[in-house]
């Protein structure tokens, strides 16, 4: 049976107990009302009769008075006697009418019977001996009989007040019976029915609830043919099938974990796994090895106790353990790690890799692997590539010097006049020099900064000497193309300690990349201002400006906008963002495309106030 069906009629039944308890209370009412309306009307009416008759009867006594005149006879009142007469007649027909019961009945009869016989000795009554002998006896006996009337009915009442009672009483015991077992029946029904819907929701739960927590083995136990039933079988069949397929699940599981840690084990990279908690929870030999770890048992073990006693380590870790404490970020750079392999210093790039419990949740972490790959060999050629370069270019600023030396020879006048077309290959053989030269002198500053062995010549420097002195190496390239160099600087500049060449280099390198971008016969300009933190240096042009794709990569080294037909290295930027960062500076861009580009590098407050007061000028 459906719980639907079972729930209807057990609505079904409760609503019929209420019912026939109804029905039976109102037919019990009724019926006490009815006998009890019977006591009062037929009852009463009896009493009253006899009543009646009982006056008429001492009207009828009282119609017959002495005569004065005579000691012996008697006066008749007739119509009073008549009167009397009529009305115990009629009170005795009232009264046969509502007589009832046998006896009563009988009474009633003998009533009539002696009445009958007073009227006749009525008649003929005229003295007080008459009176006394034959009428008087017949009047008594006619009053005893309606006495034993009046007795009977009054014992009827009594009678059927005891059944009134009788029968209140029973309608009493006869509702409170079914009044309590309608409570039973009722307070079953509440106490049976929640629980036979609650029991199998609670087993549903319990079992899901084990479910909840990996344990696929828990089964609910129902066995009702309703729809609790099929819903029990239907859930321990998909149990049994999550149970099975939990358990081919975690033996695929177990294989692959036995595969992945094979081979962690065997890779040629360093592998190290951390917990949220920076405990070790695994480290392949190879990462040992890199590392310098000669413990065995490793796993478990906390990383900042490890670190504190291996500084290879601590390098490895340092930054991820600081990130963690002083904010939320999580820490994912790359970092350069120099260690020991076998015997020989080692470079290996560390990565990180950060694991969140849920893949679409970042903010509860579990944990960290840290992969080391060795790039010793890429290292030692990178090395080499430095050397070469600074030794041609070393080399190479030679000869370039002395076909500088022979250019300026040939253009001196006193050894004779040159010809125009010479004058023109002379000035081209100088440009192409100047480039080579300037093309020189970058590469050896970037071997310089790739090899960390630049050096700077810090002195208090009036920014204003900067700026004329980049202006005078750029003046000749900017009449050639037309250009004008318009400056502002800002009045009452303080000194800065900076590398003047250095930073005289960096502007003369943003003049000269605006000359070149610029159209003919526009303006260049140059701004120096002082913002109480900063000396900002910028240049700004008139030309086609920079998209926005290449603004973020146009300080990478080697890197050149394509299509824009400059003859660099690529470097220039590059190399410029190195010396202003290792001056403690800031450098940017800001271009909108087809309005022109303004470079600005700054000079912070630190660099302002290293400078004593008295060398400001």
């Amino acid at each position: 049976m459906k719980v639907k069906t079972k729930i209807t009629l057990g609505l079904v039944f409760l609503f019929s107990v209420i019912v026939v308890l109804g029905i039976i209370t109102i037919h019990y009412l009724n019926l006490l009302t009815n006998q009890n309306q019977n006591l009062l009307r037929e009852n009463y009416q009896s009493l009253e009769y006899t009543h009646e008759l009982l006056n008429s009867l001492n009207d009828i006594r009282n119609s017959f008075e002495p005569d004065d005149n005579s000691r012996v006879t008697l006066n008749k009142v007739d119509f009073k006697l008549q009167s009397s007469i009529a009305r115990f007649e009629e009170s005795l027909e009232k009264q046969r009418g509502v007589s009832k019961e046998e006896g009563e009945i009988q009474l009633v009869n003998e009533v009539q019977n002696e009445f009958e016989a007073l009227k006749e000795y009525l008649e003929v009554t005229r003295t007080k001996d008459y009176y006394f002998e034959k009428l008087l006896p017949v009047l008594e006996d006619l009053s005893l009989n309606i006495d034993q009337i009046y007795r009977l009915n009054e014992q009827t009442i009594n009678h059927r007040t005891q059944m009134a009672e009788a029968t209140a009483d029973r309608v009493i015991y006869t509702v409170a019976g079914i009044i309590v077992f309608c409570i039973l029946i009722a307070f079953s029904f509440m106490v049976r029915f929640p629980s036979y819907v609650a029991e199998p929701v609670d087993k549903f739960s319990t079992a899901i609830d084990k479910m909840s927590q990996g344990d696929y083995s828990a089964r609910v136990d129902i066995d009702t043919r309703d729809e609790f039933g099929k819903l029990g079988l239907a859930f321990n069949d998909m149990a049994s099938r999550m149970d099975e397929f939990e358990r081919l699940n975690l033996s695929k599981l177990m294989t692959e974990k036995k595969r992945m840690e094979t081979m962690i084990q065997k890779i040629s990279e360093g592998i190290i796994g951390l917990d949220a908690e920076f405990n070790v929870l695994f480290i392949n030999p190879f990462a040992k090895k890199l590392l310098g770890i000669s413990r065995q048992k490793i796993k478990g073990l906390s990383a900042k106790d490890l670190s504190l006693q291996n500084p290879i380590f601590q390098n490895t870790i340092q930054d991820l353990l600081e990130s963690s404490i002083t904010s939320d970020r999580r820490y994912t750079r790359n970092k350069l790690i120099k260690g020991n392999l076998d015997n020989k210093t080692a470079y290996f790039i560390r990565k990180v890799i950060i694991t969140y419990a849920d893949s679409d949740d970042d903010h509860e972490l579990n944990g960290y692997m840290i992969m080391l790959k060795n790039i010793t060999e890429y290292k030692e050629m990178d090395q080499a590539k430095t050397n070469f370069i600074a030794t041609v270019s070393h080399e190479l600023k030679t000869p370039i010097s002395a076909i500088k030396m022979s250019l300026r020879l040939l253009k001196d006048q006193r050894l004779g006049r040159l010809e125009e077309e010479q004058e023109e290959m002379v000035e081209s053989i100088e440009s192409e020099t100047n480039r080579l030269l300037n093309i020189t002198q970058e590469l050896l500053n970037a071997t310089e900064m790739e090899g960390g062995e630049i050096k700077l010549n810090l002195e208090p420097t009036r920014p204003e000497d900067i700026v004329e002195e980049a202006i005078d190496s750029v003046i000749t390239l900017a009449e050639d193309r037309n250009v004008i160099i318009e400056k502002e600087v800002d009045s009452n500049l303080p000194n800065i300690l900076v590398d003047e060449d250095k930073v005289t280099w960096v502007l003369v390198n943003f003049l000269t990349n605006s000359i070149k971008y610029s159209p003919v016969g526009s303006r260049v300009d140059i701004k120096v201002t002082y913002d109480q933190e900063f000396i900002e240096f910028s240049v700004k042009d008139q030309g086609t400006g920079i998209p926005e794709e290449h603004q973020k990569r146009i300080f990478d080294r080697y890197y050149r906008i394509p299509g824009s037909g400059g003859k660099g290295t690529g470097l220039g930027l590059s190399i410029s963002k190195e010396l202003i960062n290792k001056m403690g500076g800031k450098i940017g861009l800001e271009s909108n495309p087809g309005k022109g580009a303004r470079f600005y590098f700054r000079l912070f407050e630190t660099s302002v106030n290293e400078v004593p007061l008295n060398k400001r000028a």
